[in-house]
């Protein structure tokens, strides 16, 4: 499987918060049956902006350790770009992209959508970068009105929901939510958008509620082959 929503470099943001932390968390992903992950800290985090090269520079040394270990998990490029941000790092070229090269995760603030989201999502669209909506169920702009994101595919964005939702790990909102954009077939890719160890049990459990929903067939689609065209990663891929 793989993932394309992992908060798994220590100390960057708030997930992992050190180096063991980190292989803890990768260690079991791997144990789940994943074999590739995007590292996707948030940008920005505090007023601190993290540049590619930084996180290249500490995803490297992760990659290495885990190795050492014996963990088989790819690590590769990613972050999660708050969209209030997105608008300048695109005009400077600045936007931390998936392998494939022109496409990245995004996410929106819970406060409220942003008002002018499709004016966004329609210049990426005429810039050819493709942004990846993280955790949909969580909006309640969403939540009240599933069209938006018809509205959003329809404008080059592709969606994602929070495999821990599913089970209940955000809230009902959410939780229901997450399951009507699966059986709506909205969803291009389930993530675990994971901080922790702790947050393991509600993945393990998110993972059999879509199975339950979208069939085995559906699961393999949202956890291998659509994250794998959205991101650009096939088997063996170097990170």
């Amino acid at each position: 499987m793989i993932d394309l929503h992992c908060h798994l470099l220590p100390g960057v943001d708030d997930g992992a918060a050190s180096l063991d932390e980190s292989c803890r968390m990768a260690e079991r992903l791997a144990d789940l049956g994943y074999s590739d992950l995007c590292c996707t800290p948030h940008i920005p985090w505090s007023t601190f902006v993290h540049t590619g090269e930084e996180l290249d520079a500490l995803r490297g040394e992760l990659g290495e350790t885990l190795a050492a270990r014996g963990v088989a998990l790819r690590l590769h490029a990613g972050a999660e770009h708050h969209s209030s941000v997105v608008p300048e790092l695109l005009d400077k070229g600045q936007l931390v992209l998936y392998p494939r090269g022109d496409s990245f995760l995004m996410e929106f603030p819970f406060s409220g959508l942003p008002a002018r989201v499709e004016d966004l999502l329609f210049r990426l669209q005429v810039k050819g970068i493709q942004p990846l909506i993280a955790h949909v169920e969580r909006y309640p702009e969403i939540q009240r009105d599933l069209r938006l994101l018809s509205r959003y595919r329809e404008r080059g964005a592709r969606i994602s929901v929070n495999l821990a939702s599913l089970a209940g790990g955000w809230d009902r909102a959410a939780r229901t939510a997450s399951r009507e954009v699966l059986r709506a077939g909205l969803a291009d890719a389930l993530t675990t958008d994971l901080h922790s160890t702790a947050d393991l049990a509600a993945v393990i459990d998110g993972l059999a509620e879509a199975a339950a929903i979208v069939g085995q067939d559906g699961l393999a689609e949202l956890c291998e082959r659509g994250p794998a065209r959205i991101a650009g990663i096939g088997p063996g891929d170097e990170p």
